[in-house]
């Protein structure tokens, strides 16, 4: 058994010379499948990291400053207010600001730092009281952010963080609404003393303890991915894999199709999930085009050629790439002779598509960006001399890719033009375009799920600390789902993030 993409990815978690190892080619499609990388940092369970510095003892605020007309706060630890309201500051930039008219009568505020904070949290947390008190008008908390990041953040990039709060004598944090984000902090407001930190929204596993998941698709009803499935049905063949699907707002993965020899590649339409089957070389079983019925798990082969790395369709014909021959390919979507679009396309592992084109990106076989007519014709290179561009996503207007090697996500007109830095980190991968809103992933650094605004040029980590973020979708209406490669053998996760 030598033909295996799933091996493959560990180059990514041990954080080696290139992080798009699911590009690899043929050559090394290599026997194995041993534990991925030895210690590699930031791992851990689908979430955000830790809290920063501090002695984890806790206790009371001191050496702040005060404004306003309600009297100082004696040690650092209370600030006291009337109705003309007042502003405390402390050492670590935790500020309250209480407006007029909050409060009707003298009112005493105690402020306690707890440097231990709940799953998520990014700052320290501050205890308030009277827990509790409520006030007439919402007051202004500002809330340091501590915690220390594996890669310093690009200039326009922030924490996708909230200020999180809970009821008295509850443990039920939920962020508030308003989340005021820069690079050291985020405002944000509240009409009641409780406890409070700054922290990030949690993603949520829908599959765990899977092997190396890796392509990812959805419809209304369901995720789809594929794995080299769990541990409990393993087959001894590190080649294996298998077509799941889980339903939105579950964590209950089902398996549409026996055991399959390297699948990836997934595209979905109403009736059938697609995808590419890498084949294998012991014993010898050729790559192929594949397909599930939802309702029946019928599968078929479509078609049998070279290596098949990528697959995306619309309502009439099937696309694919073939990474052996560098070829990219249609078809009908029920099968039928395969036709080819472009030739010496690199190895064509990430596909993007609108009503008239197809773009692909040739990885590091070329280092370039395409398109093509899906009626065939004429090749045009949208941009050369990339660092082994991977992911890709297509608007109206632009053609958007992300690098591998240079961390680098870039925009280009799809007409032609000088192409734009849209941001900058270690080692990116998948990309997802909806709307204004560009998402990826990067396998090394800050090993991080992004959201790039395109109309304010503002990046946010929707997650960081991630186990090798792989691919990365957002279908309109859902959340944004991502594939946790996995540090090690069986630690893979699918994660799915929606915003408050």
């Amino acid at each position: 058994m030598t033909r295996t993409s799933f091996v493959v990815l560990a180059c990514a978690a041990a954080a080696l010379s290139s992080a798009s190892c699911e590009g690899t080619d043929k050559g090394n499609r290599a026997t194995g499948g041993g534990d991925m990388g030895s210690g590699a940092a930031g791992g851990g369970g689908t979430g955000s990291g830790t809290t920063g510095s501090g002695d984890g003892s806790g206790g009371a605020i001191g050496g702040g400053s005060t404004s306003g007309t309600g009297a100082q706060p004696g040690a650092g630890e209370q600030l006291s207010v009337d109705a003309q309201g007042g502003t405390f500051t402390a050492d670590d930039g935790f500020t309250i600001e209480v407006p007029p008219g909050a409060v009707n009568e003298n009112t005493v505020i105690s402020i306690q730092r707890i440097d231990e904070a709940p799953e998520g949290a990014v700052g320290p947390m501050y205890v308030l009281g009277p827990e509790g008190l409520t006030f007439e008008r919402p007051i202004t908390l500002t809330l340091p952010i501590t915690v220390e990041l594996r890669a310093e953040l690009g200039e326009s990039a922030v924490l996708g963080a909230y200020g999180f709060t809970a009821q008295e004598g509850s443990d039920d944090f939920a962020p508030l609404a308003r989340h005021d984000v820069s690079r050291d902090s985020v405002v944000t407001e509240t009409d009641r003393l409780s406890r409070i930190y700054p922290g990030m929204i949690l993603a949520t596993p829908m599959a765990s303890l899977h092997r190396y998941p890796s392509a990812l698709a959805a419809d209304e009803s369901f995720l789809y991915f594929a794995s080299g499935g769990t541990e409990d049905v393993a087959t001894g063949d590190n080649n294996d894999g298998f077509i799941y699907r889980v339903r939105l707002g579950t964590a209950e993965a089902e398996a549409m199709i026996p055991a399959d020899p390297d699948p990836k590649a997934l595209w979905v339409n109403d009736s059938h999930v697609y995808w590419a089957s890498g084949g294998d070389d012991d014993p010898v079983i050729p790559s192929a085009l594949r397909r599930v019925d939802k309702a029946t798990l019928e599968v078929e082969t479509l078609a049998q050629i070279g290596y098949v790395v990528s697959v995306i369709g619309d309502a009439s014909a099937i696309y694919f790439g073939d990474g052996d021959g560098e070829n990219l390919f249609t078809m009908p979507l029920d099968g039928g002779e395969p036709v080819v679009l472009a030739s010496g396309a690199g190895r064509p592992a990430y596909l993007a598509q609108d009503a008239q084109n197809l773009y692909w990106t040739g990885g590091a076989a070329t280092n370039k960006v395409y398109k093509v007519a899906k009626g065939g014709g004429e090749v045009t290179v949208i941009a050369d001399n990339e660092a082994e561009p991977a992911g890709i996503a297509v608007d109206a207007a632009f053609v958007y890719w992300a690098n591998a090697g240079d961390g680098g996500v870039f925009k280009a007109p799809i007409a032609g033009g000088q192409k734009t830095l849209i941001h900058r980190g270690d080692s990116m991968a998948g990309l997802a375009l909806r709307g204004s809103t560009l998402f990826s992933t990067d396998t090394r650094g800050n090993r991080s799920v992004n959201a790039h605004d395109l109309e304010s040029n503002r990046t946010v980590l929707l997650a960081f600390g991630q186990p090798v973020p792989w691919r990365v979708i957002a279908p309109e209406g859902q959340g944004v789902f991502w594939s946790n490669a996995g540090d090690y053998r069986y630690q893979g996760q699918v994660a799915s993030y929606v915003a408050p």
